[in-house]
């Protein structure tokens, strides 16, 4: 039996019998992101796809089972995890592209490369910024979801962390202290709880946890340089931005491709 089939196979049995609610497809969803993501974290640690999904299904429990005690319980529903569960895909996607757009706008507000910087251009570069930014920390909270199933303490101290950074981009985004390392600690913490519980790519999740900091830290050097040597470091503060626009938009990209080929599997739901 194909390994891709199993969980699947599952959600048919889980849905026929919990025909009774009206809010079946939110739960047969929320199940199959548990389902697969605990799979996901098993074959981080190199067990084999098929038993990974006969593993996460046996401790899930016996679907007749869980479709029985889930008909039992009143419908409520976690909206807001549901939600960033099913559009973390699309919005890691959008993230990258505004982190790609972000960068070459900052290039040309941050400095006079043409030799025509404007303050419109500027702007611009900032809103983008805050933009990029502001899902950024959309796509933090949705791993953070993945990982934990709730907004614990953690979570949101990220999603406050990554909203600060976004609003202080959007008001002074020439000041990469103000705003960079608060971003860079977001994603450090999002990866280190990525990398304790196995869930994401391990390759970006273990350049994440090096090269956020590290610009972070790089971000404040620069702005005190610049303070007090008087240099005009314009070009460095860019370098930086870009440079955390650049490992990003890679990770970001990964992670949408990866949830876009869960997507194309498909879960039947039974009517």
């Amino acid at each position: 039996m194909a390994a891709d089939s199993l969980i699947d196979e599952y959600l048919q049995v889980l849905g026929t019998g919990m025909r009774g609610r009206r809010d079946r497809a939110d739960l047969l969803d929320e199940v199959a992101d548990h389902l697969h993501s605990a799979a996901e974290r098993l074959e981080a640690v190199g067990v084999d796809p098929e038993t990974a999904q006969r593993r996460a299904l046996a401790r899930f429990g016996e679907p007749r089972l869980v479709a029985g005690l889930l008909t039992s319980v009143p419908s409520k529903g976690n909206l807001v995890t549901l939600f960033f569960s099913r559009h973390l895909g699309a919005t890691a996607a959008l993230a990258a592209v505004l982190w790609a757009v972000a960068s070459v706008a900052a290039l040309y507000g941050f400095t006079d490369v043409d030799g025509a910087w404007t303050s419109d251009r500027y702007l611009l570069s900032a809103m983008l910024i805050s933009a990029a930014c502001l899902v950024t920390t959309a796509v933090l909270v949705g791993m953070n979801l993945r990982a934990t199933g709730a907004f614990d303490g953690s979570t949101i101290a990220i999603a406050a962390l990554g909203v600060l950074s976004a609003a202080a981009a959007l008001v002074l985004a020439w000041a990469i202290i103000f705003w960079l390392p608060l971003l860079a600690a977001a994603v450090t913490w999002t990866m280190a709880r990525a990398r304790r519980s196995h869930a994401g790519s391990r390759t970006f999740v273990l350049v994440l946890l090096v090269a956020a900091p590290l610009i972070g830290i790089a971000s404040i050097a620069v702005t005190l340089l610049g303070q007090f040597a008087e240099a005009n470091l314009e070009f460095a503060g860019w370098a930086l931005v870009a440079g955390m626009g650049a490992v990003l938009i890679a990770a970001l990209a990964d992670l949408a491709v990866r949830l876009a080929r869960r997507v194309s599997r498909g879960h039947a739901v039974p009517a």
